[in-house]
């Protein structure tokens, strides 16, 4: 708990002595205030299990030159038959809600705080909510967000703490290992970029190790190819993955989740 505090207090340190005197980038367009999405996903498989997997997520975001706030909503589900019994099972079943608040978001550096509520059937947990503040320094970001899409890359840090409860089962009470409170560091980057005017690349990367104990951790990572084809749609390819160090302990059969999902997007 010592390390924690003395971590906590040099990262709080960092965060108000770099936000004292913003330095800002070029501006973004801006011209519209409030923005929201909405998209849907899914991935078919055949053979000797067929397998369907379906997403489903919308969000949206206020900002302005002093202020950013954002919320999200996303959950999945999926099943598999196989051939000879003819009986399904259900193999993919999550949900997540995220918001955060950005200050001085246009600037060089932006302290932020946020919080976050999930499930996963695939990871066994049967509730995780956390919360926590850090700081995110963008290293590139182009004059003008064209179309709407902002090209960027930062990266950022954060002290977050956590509470995780299993799924009962067989070999993993909802109060066993794997589960229970944890402080975690937080290590992000981001890259966003236009491969041509219609061809998007985005890439998100979470490291988030347990503070005084770096092999107990998480980590996320979503890759998408997004292509425009109005003005406010486009067809997404994403690629995610997520490991969980103790998903095991909660009774999982693997430390890893990873989906290909191929999806529509759109915004208002």
């Amino acid at each position: 708990m010592d390390r924690m505090n003395r971590g906590a207090t040099v990262l709080l340190a960092l965060i108000l002595g770099a936000s004292g005197t913003p330095r800002f980038l070029p501006a973004q367009d801006s011209t519209r205030t409030w923005t929201g999405t909405v998209q849907a996903d899914g991935n078919l498989l055949y053979g000797a299990a067929s397998q369907r997997v379906f997403a489903a997520g919308a969000g949206v975001q206020r900002e302005s030159a002093v202020l950013q706030w954002r919320a999200d909503l996303s959950g999945g589900y999926g099943d598999s038959r196989e051939q000879e019994t003819g009986r399904r099972r259900v193999i993919v079943r999550n949900g997540r809600a995220t918001t955060s608040v950005d200050w001085h978001p246009r600037a060089a550096f932006s302290p932020f705080a946020f919080g976050t509520a999930e499930s996963s059937l695939q990871q066994r947990i049967a509730s995780r909510v956390s919360g926590g503040a850090g700081g995110k320094w963008t290293l590139w970001r182009p004059p003008v967000a064209k179309d709407g899409f902002g090209q960027d890359a930062s990266v950022s840090a954060a002290l977050l703490a956590e509470v995780t409860r299993g799924l009962p089962g067989d070999d993993a009470p909802a109060t066993g290992r794997g589960a229970g409170r944890r402080y975690r560091w937080s290590a992000r980057a981001r890259y966003r970029t236009r491969i041509t005017p219609t061809l998007r690349f985005s890439q998100l990367t979470f490291y988030q190790p347990t503070v005084g104990r770096i092999g107990r951790y998480t980590l996320e990572s979503s890759s998408e190819l997004a292509l425009a084809v109005t003005l406010r749609t486009q067809f997404t390819v994403t690629h995610r993955e997520r490991l969980d160090s103790e998903a095991r302990d909660r009774g999982a059969s693997s430390i890893r989740d990873g989906q290909l999902l191929f999806g529509v997007r759109t915004r208002f």
